[in-house]
């Protein structure tokens, strides 16, 4: 099975106020920057080279931005779920944070950069609303301005009808602070996957497990991802069709060239 340990804060319904998703979010994306590419670098070096002021969309616990904001670089972040803005308010309470969604948002004022980090991207389940999230996000850059994310290439073994019924067990972790007992531990399964291919829309099954020493559930929360995958040349199209110029596509944070099933990261600016 494949596995896509993926950016959340576009839709409550995944990350639920107080639940166990939003709560282990921090601890999941660590994992993930050991497993595979470290994204962080890769942003918080392009947002210095800008020299700013940047906004991140779909920011979720805020992370990457607490990483450019520590670099001295202006930043600000973007995001729909309210769990996962609780988290970036309570952990970075001297940056400034937008509740919105990343496909319709009026800040008033533009960015030498915009990031759409960590598969972002992905949480808009419709094609059409892609596309008015890279108009609106136009609309906020300034001349010259850099929009950079970064997408999952797709296997399309994983994207056939009958989807993906194998589940994986991931490492148990130490319950986040404040949502079990101390000496609890904290268990997630990636369950079943489903596939559309005509919308290219995939739900993941997700399962949180709170465990006792003795392996019992104390408490178990199952939660849905939706998510859309997108095929290099609609992407390339997408931001064409949006006005986007010098568009340069890799697949990796390294600049290698794009390669099937690997991440898209994407590289596009404004006109001058």
């Amino acid at each position: 099975m494949q596995i896509w340990i993926l950016n959340g804060g576009f839709v409550d319904s995944f990350y639920p106020q107080g639940g166990l998703n939003a709560a282990s979010y921090d601890l999941r994306a660590d994992l993930d920057r050991k497993l595979f590419e470290d994204p962080i670098p890769f942003y918080r070096d392009i947002a210095v080279k800008t020299g700013g002021p940047v906004l991140e969309l779909g920011c979720g616990t805020g992370r990457i931005a607490a990483a450019i904001h520590e670099a001295g670089i202006a930043i600000e972040g973007l995001d729909l779920s309210d769990a996962m803005l609780t988290k970036a308010r309570t952990k970075y309470p001297d940056m400034v944070w937008h509740k919105g969604d990343m496909c319709d948002f009026d800040l008033g004022r533009r960015f030498a950069l915009i990031i759409i980090p960590f598969r972002g991207f992905q949480e808009i389940t419709d094609g059409e609303d892609q596309k008015r999230c890279l108009m609106t996000a136009s609309d906020h850059l300034l001349p010259g301005g850099m929009l950079v994310l970064d997408l999952i290439d797709p296997d399309l073994q994983y994207c056939l009808p009958e989807g993906d019924p194998e589940s994986v067990e991931l490492p148990l972790f130490p319950m986040p602070e404040g949502v079990g007992a101390q000496d609890s531990r904290l268990r997630i399964t990636a369950m079943e996957r489903t596939s559309d291919p005509l919308t290219q829309r995939f739900e993941e099954h997700w399962r949180f497990e709170e465990i006792d020493p003795s392996g019992k559930v104390l408490r178990c929360e199952d939660c849905w991802h939706h998510m859309r995958w997108v095929h290099r040349s609609e992407m390339r199209l997408m931001l064409e069709i949006s006005g986007f110029i010098s568009v340069s596509e890799f697949s990796d944070f390294k600049g290698s060239p794009p390669r099937y099933a690997a991440n898209q990261v994407w590289m596009a600016k404004r006109p001058d």
